[in-house]
């Protein structure tokens, strides 16, 4: 059985996946993201270990995307404040040891993009990029099956791009007025408490938007389109064939869709204008790509061949 692991700054959560990409015994629980890596990673074991399994069978192989950049050997090179502690630890190796199985380790966003590559109805000689809105903001450019990494792995850092203007904010990085701290589940719920007076989560907010509250709305729309502004700048070096928003932000669907789109494509001029924008097909994209990633490396593939 192949199991793949999605670790965020919010929630952590595991499933076995198939051969067909298909989500089983999906598990879930909150990230003790300020309690340091071996509270995360036992936790994930934990969540593994929960999984029912088959008489007989065993965890063959653990793919897992998480917050973060990481180095071929699965050590975390780069981390925000999201996840405290998280800098340095040894993922793969200390995951592995807890569970007695091969790990595989990519940042959350690249597997997203492998899940939605080889399972969401994409051509093979498509591009995308990749852009997920939860706890921060994340992206990864994806063609031809294979994710840029970047040499320090950080390609794809679109919520960490600074926008101009904005009234200031700290990013979960350290830098100021990214848009991460704007356009992310946190910097919504931000605005929406300095617009309203109110404290709301994310899903709260975009329920009110829904039910007709015009703060709710507002807010949702101009996090929306201060994101599709930004974005510009990496559809033009890009040039991806699509655009596919994933995270919490397209469970928003159409009040964070309409605006992203709207303002994306009126920055880009001709022939970029025709760039296909979308919310992910595949729920679970990160779990799905994670696993699928771990299954290629442990029937011979190597992460070179995906990761470059």
């Amino acid at each position: 059985m192949i199991v793949g692991v999605d670790i965020g700054g919010t929630k952590i959560a595991v499933a076995a996946v198939d051969e067909s990409g298909r989500v089983h015994e999906r598990r879930q629980a909150p990230t003790p993201a300020r309690e340091g890596a071996a509270a995360i990673l036992d936790e994930v074991a934990r969540l593994v270990r929960g999984i029912p399994l088959p008489a007989g069978a065993v965890v063959d192989a653990c793919g897992v995307g998480s917050a973060g950049a990481f180095d071929p050997s699965g050590r975390v090179v780069h981390s925000t404040a999201h996840l405290a502690g998280w800098l340095g630890a040894e993922v793969a190796d200390e995951l592995g040891a807890r569970l007695g199985s091969p790990v595989v380790v990519v940042n959350d966003v690249h597997a997203a993009a492998f899940g939605e590559y080889w399972h969401g109805d994409v051509g093979e000689d498509e591009s995308l990029l990749v852009v997920a809105v939860g706890t921060g903001i994340g992206g990864a450019h994806i063609a031809r099956g294979r994710v840029t990494r970047g040499c320090l792995g950080l390609a794809g850092s679109v919520g960490h791009v600074r926008v101009p203007g904005a009234p200031h904010r700290r990013c979960s990085c350290g830098g100021d007025d990214h848009i991460e701290s704007y356009a992310s589940g946190p910097g919504i719920e931000q605005s929406y408490a300095e617009a309203s007076g109110r404290h709301a989560p994310l899903v709260e907010i975009g329920r009110r938007a829904g039910d007709g509250d015009p703060v709710a709305a507002r807010v949702i729309s101009t996090a929306a389109a201060q994101l599709g502004e930004s974005l510009a700048g990496a559809v033009f070096v890009l040039n991806p064939a699509r655009v596919v928003l994933a995270g919490g932000a397209a469970n928003l669907a159409e009040l964070f869709l309409a605006p992203f789109a709207a303002a994306l494509r009126a920055e880009l001029s001709p022939p970029f204008s025709g760039l296909r924008v979308g919310t992910a097909r595949r729920g679970d994209a990160a779990i799905i790509g994670a696993a699928q990633l771990a299954r290629r490396v442990l029937h011979g593939g190597s992460l070179d061949e995906y990761v470059i």
